[in-house]
């Protein structure tokens, strides 16, 4: 069984979103991007909530494994990104006296 998604209904039709968004100023655009964003991350943080929630009642102990293993996967990602941040890149070597004549 195919599953189709559909595209989420706003309370607005194309042209008075249009008209709404060509009157705000700068201001109130970041503003709705924040608010837009912290949406999205408490969306988000609700979905792992919810999954790890009903793995930890499928698979009891999940929650701590997974979280474990975060630690873990956080812990190595810094160190790796620590250690790129280390190494020259090609682009901020010294220049090389041979173009001089």
């Amino acid at each position: 069984m195919k599953r189709e998604f559909s595209q989420p209904s706003s309370p607005f039709t194309e042209e008075e979103l249009n008209d709404l968004l060509s009157n705000m100023d700068i201001d109130q655009w970041l503003e709705t991007l924040r608010h837009s964003d912290r949406s999205l991350y408490n969306l988000m943080a609700l979905e792992v909530w919810s999954i790890a929630k009903t793995m930890d009642g499928l698979l009891p102990g999940f929650w701590n494994r997974f979280m474990a293993n975060r630690q873990v996967s956080l812990k190595q990602f810094i160190q790796q990104r620590k250690h790129q941040s280390h190494q020259p890149t090609p682009d901020s070597e010294a220049p090389s006296s041979s173009s001089e004549a």
